[in-house]
Formats: C-alpha cells, structure tokens, sequence
C-alpha cells in the first residue's frame, strides 16, 4: 500500500520520538520492560494523531491549491472530498510545465511578431525613401526637364507599384492565417488551368527569354481543389521560376499520376539554390538573392503564401535545388 505524504511524515516522528524516549530513559535508568509495553500501546495513537493532524494542515493549504489548478485549467466540477496528495503533486506538475510551454510559445510569437514588424517596416521604407528621393529631385528643378521628369515620374510609380504589391500579398497571407478566406472545393482540369497561367505569364517569360512548357504524365487530370487558391499557388511557382531563371531556360510543370493523387512539379534550369537557405525558403520576406530580387520586384512573400494555401488543402509544398542547375517544387492534390 503507498503511503501519501502526511502519513510518511507521521511515521517518520513517531520514529524519531521513540528513538528520543528510549535514549532519554536509558540515561535515567528506568525500567525499560514497562516502558516499551507503554511505547506499544502509545504509538498507535501517536500515529493517527499526528497523521490526522498533519492531515489537516496539508489539505487546507492543498486545498487552495488545487482549486486555482481546476480555475486555470477551467473544470467546472472540483471535489473536496478525498484530494490526494500525490495526485495534487501529479497535476501541479503538469500544470506547470504547461504553463510553461505557453510561455515559451508566447515569447516565440513575441520575437516572431518583432521580426515581422521589422521586415515589414525594411520592406516599405525603401520605396517610400525612393519616391522622396524622385520627387525631391523634381522640386529642385527636375520638373523644367521634360526627359527627367518623365523618368523620374516613372521611377516613383513603380516604387508605389512594389508598395502596393507588398500590401495586397501582406493582405492575402493575413487572411490565410485568421482563416476569412474559406476554401472553395471544387472540381477542375489541372492541365486547363495550367495553359491559362501561361497564357498570363507569356509576356513576362518573353521579356526574361525563359520558355513555358508542360508534360502531362497522367491520364487523369481532374482534381479536386480550390481553383483560385492552386491558379495563385502555380502563378507564384512559375513566376519564381521566371524571374531566378536564365535566359534561354525554361520552367517546366509534370503532372505525375500516383493512385489517388496528382503529383505536380514546377521544374527550371536557373540559377538554383544553396542548400543552407532551403529551410527558410518558405519565411516571409526571405529571399536567397535579395538585390536580384529587389530589381525584378519581388516582395519575398510569394513562397510564403504558396505555404499558406497548401496547408490550407491539408498538403505540403516540397523543394529541391542544386546551386546553378535549378530548382523543382512539388506537391499533391487529390484526383476527382
């Protein structure tokens, strides 16, 4: 039978307390026959006295315990009757180190929210300080040469252009994240949806002279999804694919058949990526190339969101890369 606490502690006295009455009558010379018939007869008593004793002093302090432990942990029904300390002992432990854990959740979300405060704020202050710059040079006299204040002007739109562009993806990844944008399953051609992107992405592959082509190795290509969501998934893939590709490459999608799911490739032969920045690839605001991405107005979101949608399916996005051969991401969706 396990003892709980007070009664340890009981035993233990009564122990010490015997051991002390021996001793103390082994100095005096007493009579130690009658004296440990008497022990005998006291100890008992000794025993559930100080058990109950310290009984009561551990569970009224237990008590307040106990009950501020079903208070956080929000159980309506709390019980006086029989609290066991060790079962006490048990919970405030595990209350512990779950409260423990939501602390160090929280200084997680803490610092993670102070980084993305400060990306947010580097990624607006370098249009904004470009757009001073323009106008600045225009009101110093810029605006009497026609062919300066045109470029100029020029400059300051597209600044307000990468502005804009960074907002409206901040927008996106938000609703993603607090879930406002229900998902809209339905059934589509894969393949359909892929030649629509790349009608809307030929003139962007053109100017980055990088061909667009796709290689269906399955005979099924319906699947169930929602369309908007996969159509921005495979344009932030494919325009990825352009603007890090090499002049004369080329971004090709595979469809590969695997029993109940289409397996979907975004494959290039461009500049590729270094194995130690894989892990980050999908973080807001990383890029493997800032400058390069900064000139082809990139925001360092697009990944990030492609993340957010194929999560929101249930599914992952998957990558690999060898620097200056190319890239490939991958991920599944259910056929219809």
């Amino acid at each position: 039978m396990k003892l709980n606490y007070p009664s340890r502690i009981s035993i233990i006295v009564c122990t010490i307390f015997l051991l002390i009455s021996y001793l103390t009558l082994y100095i005096s010379n007493l009579i130690y026959v009658n004296f440990y018939v008497i022990s005998l007869l006291a100890l008992p008593i000794m025993l559930i006295l100080t058990t109950t004793i310290l009984n009561r002093f551990f569970y009224e302090r237990i008590r307040v315990i106990y009950k501020k432990i079903y208070k956080f942990r929000g159980t309506s029904k709390f019980s006086d009757i029989d609290i066991d300390i060790d079962k006490v002992e048990k919970e405030a432990e595990e209350w512990a180190e779950a409260k423990e854990e939501e602390l160090f959740q929280m200084k997680k979300d803490e610092n993670y929210r102070r980084e993305f405060i400060g990306n947010v704020s580097h990624e607006l202050k370098t249009p904004i300080f470009n757009i001073q710059g323009y106008i600045q040079t225009l009101i110093d006299g810029g605006l009497e040469d026609h062919e300066i204040n045109l470029k100029y002007l020029n400059r300051a739109n597209k600044s307000v252009d990468r502005m804009i562009n960074i907002v409206n993806d901040l927008e996106v990844i938000s609703r993603l994240e607090t879930e406002l944008d229900e998902l809209k399953i339905e059934k589509f051609n894969i393949v359909d949806l892929v030649i629509e992107i790349f009608d809307l992405m030929e003139m962007k592959s053109s100017e980055m002279q990088v061909e667009l082509k796709y290689n269906s190795k399955s005979k099924i290509q319906n699947v169930i999804a929602d369309r908007d969501k996969i159509q921005q998934v495979l344009m932030n893939l494919v325009s990825n694919s352009i603007k890090y590709g090499k002049k004369g490459g080329h971004v090709l999608i595979n469809f590969i058949d695997m029993e109940s799911n289409i397996l979907i490739e975004v494959s290039d032969n461009g500049i590729g990526i270094e194995e130690k920045s894989l892990n980050r690839l999908f973080e807001r605001f990383y890029r493997v190339d800032k400058n390069r991405s900064r000139e082809i107005g990139g925001t360092g979101l697009g990944l990030s969101i492609v993340k957010h949608i194929l999560e929101g399916h249930g599914q992952s996005i998957n990558v690999r890369s060898t620097k200056d051969i190319g890239s490939t991401f991958s991920f599944i969706l259910p056929k219809a």
